[in-house]
């Protein structure tokens, strides 16, 4: 049975964490309890060694995350947060180190696009990954698509929001140009009720009409408003220089 940072529970049932100053810093921006604990669960599952984030925030799922990593014996946490230590005055490394989960963690303080080259050109290899940076299609397309370098065949990949149409329209595109499943054991089943999941779900699709002919929305937001969706890598793949599907 997966279990978390006893940290977390704290601070998700305050709402708020310490920054590095000693100041309260809001909790606006984390995966919750129900999701963090299947992060855990993948993580372990693969018997990851190595894992990686974008969005490191105020820490709750780099938490859950190197905590995973500990339980199996892994080694490296990478966390690429651009705004870590003047957004959110370093809150995650505060948070880790009050664990004790910091000597697995390393923070790459910058945009995506410019760290995770960097990862390609050290030749690491990942078996998780969790995409929770920047929420537009180009950004988290982007993300995907440099991530896809690192994560090893068999390797899953976490991306959060997924109710936003940027990150479902990610999705399709991994449908049609890479070789990956969704990994339904991971699928997340929130504590809300069922009046709270349908109010999220109805709200949504007033936001955006468009949803209400989304797969994800009527397969995943109709059962519980989580929009944590996990995919498995089934085999290392690259399209012809001319491939090209609709998504």
């Amino acid at each position: 049975m997966p279990t978390l940072p006893k940290l977390i529970d704290e601070i998700v049932a305050q709402g708020f964490c310490y920054t590095k100053d000693g100041k309260q810093k809001k909790l606006d921006d984390c995966v919750s309890k129900d999701e963090a604990l299947m992060i855990v669960k993948a993580v372990e599952s693969v018997k990851a060694t190595t894992t990686l984030e974008t969005g490191v925030a105020s820490g709750v799922s780099a938490m859950a995350i190197t905590h995973a990593l500990k339980n199996v014996g892994g080694k490296k946490h990478y966390g690429v947060d651009p705004n870590q230590t003047d957004y959110y005055g370093s809150a995650a490394l505060v948070n880790l180190e009050k664990e004790g989960l910091l000597p697995l963690f390393e923070l790459l303080e910058g945009p995506s696009h410019m760290m995770l080259p960097k990862l390609i050109e050290q030749n690491v290899q990942i078996e998780f990954a969790l995409i929770d940076g920047w929420h537009t299609f180009d950004y988290t397309l982007v993300d995907f698509f440099l991530v896809d370098k690192l994560l090893k065949p068999g390797g899953v990949i976490a991306f959060h929001d997924c109710y936003g149409q940027s990150k479902q329209k990610v999705l399709k595109y991994i449908e049609t140009h890479r070789q990956y499943e969704y990994a339904n054991e991971f699928f997340v089943r929130g504590n809300e009720s069922l009046k709270t999941t349908l109010k999220f779900f109805v709200w949504r699709i007033l936001q955006k009409p468009s949803l209400l002919f989304s797969k994800f929305h009527w397969r995943y937001q109709l059962k519980n408003s989580s929009g944590l969706f996990f995919i498995r890598k089934k085999e290392q793949f690259e399209p012809s220089f001319d491939f090209y599907k609709n998504f």
